[in-house]
């Protein structure tokens, strides 16, 4: 039973379309492996987004367990919606800027 909507905004989508492709490039198997550990990380937010706490801005975070990257959404009245898929040497915050 989903307890939450989970919305994702265009940018990240762009940046798993992104490392999907740059890890396709070195294994087609990572890519998959990737991708498909990045949409299920995204589906879980559906039942369990609660489950991280916020940061000081509200910002929640999501670590891959297998891949140097991390979600980064919100969560408001029922609603997660996902800022950032971002790799973890990325500088941090990039995406508030946008």
């Amino acid at each position: 039973m989903t307890r939450f909507v989970v919305e994702v905004l265009p940018p990240a989508e762009a940046e798993i379309r992104e490392a999907f492709l740059w890890y396709f490039e070195r294994s087609p198997i990572a890519a998959d492996a990737f991708r498909t550990e990045a949409l299920d990380a995204i589906d879980a937010l559906g039942e369990r987004a609660d489950m991280w706490p916020p940061d000081e801005d509200e910002v929640r975070h999501y670590h891959l367990r297998h891949f140097p990257y991390t979600v980064h959404y919100l969560l408001d009245a029922g609603v997660a919606t996902v800022l950032a898929v971002g790799h973890q040497r990325r500088m941090p915050g990039y995406w508030r800027q946008r």
